[in-house]
């Protein structure tokens, strides 16, 4: 349905976008341009063949998109959980979910701003570690909180749940502190009591007043003038995107301004335990759990947190030829979904690709490639090789040297995400990729039924790459 929507409005989209004296930047468009082309075989593919039966089967290749590409976010998302349960987070060791949500101003900022959002997000797990760290010096009898090393990752998520525009951050830190053994001298973990109230309350407004200083330093607080607005400058046509996104206005059309149309049930009951809500709009939450041996929640919570944006069950089209985007949880005033044209809609997922180079997912402290104790820390974290959900290593010899494959290959993202073991042959043989197609005349040849020698040129010129 979303495919299908993008490919049916994204020139009416970009007309009218032209047609305002704007122009889309070009990462967007090509986003938007590459998603039309995934998984179609006329685009490209590779070829597998069983050489037990002969059987030929192909496997359309993807756009890799990061905003916007339900399919390939989900590869992505398989990739980095499996990387964070088998390679990063040690085993035995409990994750409490920090989530630390930003002021609607501040949004646009973090939305572009990618300088900016690195910063915040220091600023926030900062908070957290100097939370651990207090925490730890007083129940462990330490003598310095610097004795006490905490660990997290953090994820960057960029939509809300009606695909608005909302850049809050999601973090998995340890729920503990390592610290020196004082007879063996090895780095051990220590479990740290659950924050309280007054301890996510204390976070959130050190983030807040950290975070409001920095803009004051950056020119970006209060009295920061709209001429300053170096996104509405240089993109403008992404800058009213984003700001309408936020809002939950309408761009285009004999509507443009008014609020989007909504659709209401019941008011839901809104739990808030746990969540802080007096920090000017840095909200945190950090009520959930995961114990260390349970990997396998541990893993679906990273999932949660590197999720697409938006799943099949949630959007249909309306007989009017609008689209429904179904809520996951009701709003306060019983919003159960909202109503948006295509044109409309593909403006909001403009809105959510992230701009080029800018990390969705960061280790930090312990966790960091290049920290000090990171060797000492993640050294119990191995993958099972029983387990044929987790990551494996495969060597392969190059003189006297092996290569080690890190993380998953394609056919086994294939097989994580959809369940689809795409190597698996009908006789139940392994097959083997001999060919990748990728010039017009010879994917033209392969549909056609014409499979011609082995192995192609673009097979021979992927497999140097």
């Amino acid at each position: 349905m979303l495919r299908q929507c993008v490919v049916e409005h994204l020139p009416a989209f970009l007309a009218k976008v032209e047609q305002a004296g704007r122009t889309l930047p070009e990462f967007v468009r090509k986003e938007l341009e590459r998603f039309i082309d995934c998984g179609v075989l006329e685009r490209g593919f590779a070829r597998v063949v069983c050489e037990k039966c002969g059987f030929t089967r192909l496997v359309a290749l993807s756009c890799k998109g990061r905003g916007v590409c339900c399919s390939c976010i989900s590869r992505r998302m398989s990739d980095v959980a499996a990387h964070l349960v088998d390679k990063v987070i040690p085993k035995d060791v409990p994750v409490r979910q920090w989530v630390l949500s930003a002021p609607v101003p501040l949004r646009y900022l973090l939305a572009w701003d990618t300088a900016l959002c690195t910063q915040v997000i220091r600023i926030f797990i900062k908070a957290v570690f100097r939370h651990l760290q207090r925490t730890a010096k007083s129940e462990l009898q330490l003598e310095r909180p610097s004795d006490a090393h905490a660990g997290a990752t953090c994820m960057v998520q960029r939509w809300g749940g009606s695909l608005n525009l909302n850049v809050h951050l999601h973090a998995l830190v340890a729920d503990g502190v390592f610290v020196r053994d004082r007879d063996s001298g090895a780095l051990v973990f220590r479990a740290l009591p659950a924050p309280s109230r007054g301890d996510i309350a204390a976070v959130a407004w050190e983030v807040c007043e950290r975070v409001v200083a920095l803009l004051r330093k950056r020119g970006q607080w209060e009295d920061a003038s709209p001429d300053d607005d170096l996104l509405a400058l240089t993109e403008p046509a992404l800058a009213q995107l984003y700001a309408a996104s936020i809002s939950g206005t309408l761009l285009m059309g004999p509507n443009a301004g008014q609020r989007q149309m909504r659709l209401f049930g019941t008011p839901a009951h809104q739990d808030e335990d746990g969540k802080i809500k007096n920090a000017y709009g840095f909200d945190v939450d950090a009520g959930v759990r995961i114990a260390g041996h349970d990997r396998g929640h541990l893993e679906r919570l990273a999932r949660y947190m590197l999720r697409p944006p938006l799943s099949k069950s949630r959007l249909d089209k309306q007989p009017d030829g609008r689209y429904r985007i179904w809520l996951k949880k009701p709003w306060r005033d019983g919003t159960k979904a909202v109503v948006l044209d295509g044109p409309e809609l593909l403006g909001r997922l403009a809105a959510l690709v992230p701009p080029p180079r800018a990390h969705l997912t960061r280790y930090l402290g312990v966790f960091a490639p290049r920290a000090a104790l990171r060797n000492e820390v993640i050294s119990s974290a191995k993958p099972n090789h029983s387990d044929t959900g987790c990551m494996h290593s495969v060597d392969t010899e190059k003189g006297s040297e092996k290569k080690r494959q890190h993380r998953l290959s394609w056919s086994q993202l294939l097989s994580r995400v959809f369940a689809i073991d795409v190597l698996q042959c009908r006789c139940g043989s392994r097959m083997q990729r001999v060919e990748w197609c990728l010039r017009a005349e010879r994917i033209k040849a392969v549909l056609g039924g014409d499979t011609g020698p082995p192995l192609g040129q673009g097979a021979a010129e992927l497999s140097a790459a």
